[in-house]
């Protein structure tokens, strides 16, 4: 039996839902250098906050977005998806707001090379409304995740735990995952979000609007579609510009594999 309360959805009687994931990222305790170059001149160690991040400038995604769903998946470019070297990668999940309450399937994919962005959406909403991708599709998007291109973003790893205990269950490695946040941990910043990480390297500030919103929703807002594709390509933009600042980081912050495992 199922009940909504408030905006959370409690299930009675059952356990968390399919069994959750853990990684482990082979090399992550590698010390593969004690000495590290110094922190970019001109750039700040913690993010601008309140006015100061306000007076930024909003980051938008000036190029193509393709917002995917069952009806339509046949005309994703797979070629030039298969063919990127580096790819920018987030989720989302509608969120939940009370503890106890089951965590919600991932309910997009967002994929972004320089000027295009895929948002899949993956959750068939119900039997009468087949919003979400095919399990074909699916199986395509894995093989992304396990392919050798770079996937860049923040939280990688547990996106990647969501996406294979939700809708990737025999998948058991990944491959090419750089976290932005390795990036940077040698200068232990105070702030290492992907929004802190926009305003400090980029000087633009992410929109929040649309964090807490309903991903499940069949039909997403034009708000939802820009937020989605934003996050998506400021894992790409970032990526770009912090290996340019931190040249040697490919020394401490290499691509790697992850191990997927039942938690």
């Amino acid at each position: 039996m199922t009940r909504r309360k408030g905006k959370a959805l409690e299930v009675e009687g059952m356990s968390a839902g399919p069994p959750p994931k853990k990684v482990r990222v082979e090399g992550a305790d590698a010390l593969i250098q004690q000495v590290f170059p110094s922190y970019p001149e001109g750039f700040l160690r913690d993010a601008p906050k309140g006015a100061d991040l306000n007076a930024l400038t909003q980051l938008d995604f000036p190029g193509k977005v393709h917002l995917v769903t069952g009806a339509n998946e046949g005309d994703v470019d797979w070629t030039a998806l298969n063919s990127a070297k580096v790819l920018g990668f987030d989720t989302e999940t509608r969120p939940v707001f009370r503890k106890g309450v089951l965590p919600n399937p991932t309910a997009l994919i967002q994929l972004a090379t320089e000027d295009e962005v895929w948002i899949f959406q993956l959750l068939p909403v119900s039997s009468l409304l087949p919003v979400g991708v095919s399990e074909v599709t699916k199986k395509r998007l894995q093989a992304v995740l396990q392919s050798p291109a770079v996937k860049v973003g923040v939280g990688l790893n547990q996106d990647i735990c969501d996406l294979c205990r939700f809708h990737f269950p025999s998948m058991k490695s990944a491959s090419g995952v750089v976290d932005l946040q390795d990036i940077v941990r040698p200068y232990r910043l105070r702030s290492t979000t992907l929004r802190a990480l926009a305003a400090m390297f980029l000087c633009r500030r992410i929109a929040k609007a649309q964090q807490l919103s309903n991903w499940g929703n069949a039909k997403l807002t034009q708000g939802q579609i820009r937020y989605a594709a934003v996050d998506a390509w400021a894992g790409w933009k970032l990526h770009v510009v912090l290996r340019s600042l931190f040249e040697e980081s490919e020394q401490w912050a290499p691509p790697r594999s992850l191990t997927i495992t039942d938690g």
